[in-house]
């Protein structure tokens, strides 16, 4: 009895090392679709920023609602800042979108903050896409995951292995579009021809916010605050019929945020357009739809933003 205990633990041994051993190795692989999309710009954003550490810029932090619905040469134009658009997916997680390049912020520069709305806590810590972002396109942000953080997302290695394998012989989409690594600008954009589609699936919201997001947030303001960043906290662009769909939730997103004294800086429903102006999901507008947002977003930097002060 003693010897077959002694057997079967030492195979649970040797199974759960192999485990491991796969599980660490499949956050290095480069998953073939994710390397040939925007999500390169994960990377490309980290690189502008480092090059641009000692100049005073506006950088941009959230979701694909940023990539896809804003048009950082605008804003370039009207403030005569450099502007770096680290936006990718939301899947990353607010903090890895706020931690992977906070090192390269300092006093004086302006931070646009606009995360996609809250679903339980991935909107914190990120989902499957994290991982295959990281590994495909910036490995030594590993190092910015907390422990905590890593617990969560351990779940998630399994459906990172799967899509590594099913992505093996991917060379590139089909043709150049708005997904393809070709589509993201200088800036971080994405710049290519989007047109509306007629059907858009709704995004559900639950109207509940995650406490430890909420403390994050907070950090984000706290850090800001103390090395002298401006910060523009403001919602994400929504589509207006989505948006109306779920009033009563992004409201309580809202109160939420004004009792943790954190509020946007401006109002939801500014943000949301008509649905026209949405190319594919109820955050990624046209490029019609983009510059309208862009147009509102510039008036809010303005209040933030003193042109004399931050040069021509």
């Amino acid at each position: 009895m003693k010897q077959f205990l002694r057997k079967t633990t030492l195979i649970l041994i040797v199974s759960c090392v192999i485990v491991l051993f796969i599980d660490i190795a499949s956050l290095f692989c480069v998953d073939k679709e994710s390397y040939y999309s925007h999500e390169r710009n994960f990377s490309l954003a980290y690189n502008r920023l480092k090059a641009l550490k000692d100049s005073t810029k506006i950088v941009i932090i959230a979701g694909s609602n940023g990539g896809f619905s804003i048009n950082s040469r605008m804003i370039n134009a009207t403030f005569h800042l450099p502007v770096v658009n680290t936006s990718t997916h939301a899947g990353i997680g607010t903090r890895m979108q706020f931690e992977t390049y906070k090192d390269f912020l300092h006093k004086g520069d302006v931070v646009v903050f606009c995360p996609e709305y809250p679903i339980k806590d991935k909107r914190l810590y990120g989902d499957s896409y994290l991982i295959r972002t990281i590994g495909t396109h910036l490995p030594s942000a590993y190092q910015k995951i907390s422990l905590s953080q890593w617990l969560y997302i351990y779940k998630y290695i399994g459906i990172n292995i799967k899509r590594s394998f099913k992505h093996r012989f991917y060379k590139g989409f089909d043709g150049p579009g708005p997904y393809s690594a070709n589509a993201v600008n200088e800036y971080g954009d994405i710049e290519w021809e989007r047109v509306h589609k007629d059907v858009i699936n709704f995004y559900v919201l639950n109207g509940q916010m995650d406490d430890k997001l909420i403390e994050y947030y907070k950090y984000i303001h706290a850090f800001t605050k103390e090395n002298g960043i401006k910060l523009l906290f403001l919602p994400p662009t929504l589509m207006d019929s989505n948006f109306r769909n779920c009033k009563g939730q992004i409201d309580s997103l809202a109160c939420c945020l004004e009792n943790n004294g954190i509020p946007w800086q401006s109002h939801p429903s500014i943000y949301s357009f008509a649905d026209s102006l949405y190319f594919d999901t109820p955050y990624h507008m046209t490029q019609e739809g983009a510059n309208k947002r862009t147009e509102i977003l510039i008036e809010d930097l303005r209040k933030i933003i003193n042109c004399d002060s931050m040069g021509q």
